[in-house]
């Protein structure tokens, strides 16, 4: 019994979700550096795989605003539509010679009561636009408070913006070698209790068959209080590390890749927030250390410097 236990266990550790085939098969990364996964889901509907309420929010503000504007557009356009299909004496003021013209008269005018603005120039004749106005005023208040309700969902929606180092380095470290990346806030709202998690994958034999296999790195510190300033994380390679003895060639052939994981508690919202990134063979430097990123005056240091994040130097191995 005691021997099935830790067998679960183990396995438990060595998967992280990926499942063995894709693991085994996956020829690029599983993680790309933005925190999403490289993986493709088929076989669904655009409409059942998709949240339209999650794209909202997680699209940038500037997908987001055009968004707003193409639906603003689209809604007056159907509306202004049905207002033309009515004929010449749906609306008064908007008599009209030429077709272009009419239509842009009932344009304006669905603009008007979409959003409550009412001139009084145009207004409603027949018994069809009157119906047709009372139906768009109603979506109009419905669009209107889904929108406010989005935009405040955006901004009260916490979430981490860390930024990674492009490059992870292989350092001389003590009396032997480490491996480590950097990262910073990038945002002025404060992050506490943050915690890293770094897992190192490889392909490796067994049994004749390539298998992908998951290590957990222990980490010279692998939580800080506070993060006012960039962190290096760092991953001491002694005899215990998987990466013990590993050389660049063995990084290329085994397709290595370093998976992390960062939570924290948003001071502001107090709320946990969440990031990750990953760092494939082909961006790890062998032989290099981070510079300095602190700013100094006349010796004191005054802050740090962001756009150093990504700067090395040569370092030889021993």
């Amino acid at each position: 019994m005691k021997t099935f236990r830790k067998k679960i266990q183990r396995d438990d550790t060595g998967d992280l979700g990926f499942g063995s085939r894709l693991s085994q098969q996956q020829p690029k990364r599983l993680l790309n550096r933005d925190g999403t996964f490289n993986v493709n889901r088929e076989g669904m509907s655009i409409i059942r795989s998709n949240s339209l309420y999650h794209w909202l929010l997680t699209i940038s503000w500037a997908k987001f605003h055009f968004a707003l504007i193409i639906s603003f557009l689209v809604i007056n356009t159907l509306f202004a539509e049905g207002y033309y299909m009515l004929g010449n004496n749906a609306l008064n003021g908007a008599e009209s010679t030429t077709m272009p013209h009419q239509f842009w008269n009932c344009f304006f005018f669905s603009v008007e009561t979409f959003a409550t603005i009412g001139y009084g120039a145009l207004n409603p004749r027949s018994f069809g636009a009157n119906w047709l106005m009372t139906a768009e005023s109603f979506f109009g208040l419905f669009c209107v408070a889904m929108a406010t309700g989005l935009l405040f969902a955006r901004f009260s929606r916490p979430n981490a913006k860390i930024l990674y180092s492009n490059n992870a380095l292989i350092v001389p470290f003590k009396e032997g070698r480490a491996f480590m990346f950097r990262m910073m806030n990038i945002r002025s709202s404060q992050l506490i209790h943050v915690e890293a998690e770094v897992i190192f994958s490889r392909m490796e034999e067994d049994k004749g068959k390539r298998i992908r296999r998951y290590h957990k790195l222990q980490l010279e510190r692998d939580k800080v209080m506070f993060f006012p300033l960039h962190w290096t994380v760092v991953h001491p390679i002694s005899e215990e590390s998987p990466l013990y003895k590993l050389t660049k060639k063995d990084f290329e052939n085994s397709e290595v890749e370093f998976m992390i994981l960062v939570n924290a508690v948003d001071e502001t919202y107090a709320q946990s927030v969440y990031s990750r990134s990953s760092y494939r063979h082909e961006e790890i430097v062998w032989g290099a250390k981070f510079r300095s990123m602190f700013h100094e005056e006349n010796g004191t240091i005054t802050g740090v410097r962001l756009e150093h994040i990504h700067h090395y130097e040569h370092a030889p191995l021993d």
